[in-house]
Protein backbone atom coordinates (compact mmCIF):
# COMPACT_ATOMS: atom_id res chain seq x y z
CA UNK A 1 0.00 0.00 0.00
CA UNK A 2 1.52 3.34 -1.07
CA UNK A 3 1.38 6.63 0.73
CA UNK A 4 -0.36 9.48 -1.11
CA UNK A 5 1.23 12.86 -0.60
CA UNK A 6 0.50 16.21 -2.14
CA UNK A 7 3.28 17.73 -4.25
CA UNK A 8 5.44 20.42 -2.71
CA UNK A 9 5.02 23.88 -4.23
CA UNK A 10 7.89 24.72 -6.52
CA UNK A 11 9.02 28.14 -7.64
CA UNK A 12 9.41 29.40 -11.19
CA UNK A 13 12.36 28.08 -13.16
CA UNK A 14 13.98 31.42 -14.08
CA UNK A 15 15.02 34.55 -12.19
CA UNK A 16 12.72 37.47 -11.51
CA UNK A 17 14.60 40.46 -12.95
CA UNK A 18 13.80 43.87 -14.43
CA UNK A 19 13.51 42.17 -17.83
CA UNK A 20 10.93 39.66 -16.56
CA UNK A 21 8.94 42.15 -14.42
CA UNK A 22 5.22 41.34 -14.65
CA UNK A 23 5.73 37.82 -16.03
CA UNK A 24 3.34 35.14 -14.84
CA UNK A 25 4.50 31.60 -14.14
CA UNK A 26 2.24 28.63 -13.51
CA UNK A 27 3.74 25.76 -11.53
CA UNK A 28 1.29 23.11 -12.64
CA UNK A 29 0.71 19.68 -11.15
CA UNK A 30 -1.26 16.73 -12.42
CA UNK A 31 -2.93 16.21 -9.06
CA UNK A 32 -6.68 16.32 -8.34
CA UNK A 33 -6.39 18.21 -5.06
CA UNK A 34 -3.38 20.45 -5.76
CA UNK A 35 -3.48 21.47 -9.44
CA UNK A 36 -0.95 24.29 -9.30
CA UNK A 37 0.38 27.61 -8.07
CA UNK A 38 0.44 30.92 -9.96
CA UNK A 39 3.38 33.32 -9.47
CA UNK A 40 4.05 36.84 -10.75
CA UNK A 41 7.44 38.55 -11.00
CA UNK A 42 7.12 41.88 -9.17
CA UNK A 43 9.78 44.03 -7.53
CA UNK A 44 12.61 41.54 -8.08
CA UNK A 45 10.85 38.58 -6.43
CA UNK A 46 8.40 35.88 -7.45
CA UNK A 47 5.10 36.46 -5.62
CA UNK A 48 2.55 33.71 -5.08
CA UNK A 49 -0.61 35.34 -6.43
CA UNK A 50 -3.01 32.42 -6.53
CA UNK A 51 -3.66 28.76 -6.15
CA UNK A 52 -5.46 26.94 -8.92
CA UNK A 53 -8.38 24.68 -8.03
CA UNK A 54 -9.92 21.78 -9.94
CA UNK A 55 -13.35 23.43 -10.00
CA UNK A 56 -12.48 27.07 -10.65
CA UNK A 57 -9.17 26.78 -12.50
CA UNK A 58 -6.53 29.45 -12.00
CA UNK A 59 -7.19 32.98 -10.72
CA UNK A 60 -7.23 35.94 -13.13
CA UNK A 61 -3.90 37.54 -13.96
CA UNK A 62 -3.19 40.58 -11.74
CA UNK A 63 -2.53 43.93 -13.39
CA UNK A 64 1.28 44.22 -13.84
CA UNK A 65 1.00 47.99 -13.31
CA UNK A 66 -1.24 47.65 -10.23
CA UNK A 67 -0.28 47.04 -6.61
CA UNK A 68 1.83 44.01 -5.73
CA UNK A 69 -0.46 41.11 -4.89
CA UNK A 70 0.76 38.20 -2.81
CA UNK A 71 -0.88 35.40 -0.85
Amino acid sequence: MGVLTAPVAAEPTYACTAETEGHMFLVAYDHPVDPGYYYQCRGGAWRLVGICTPGAGCPPVPDPEGPIVEM
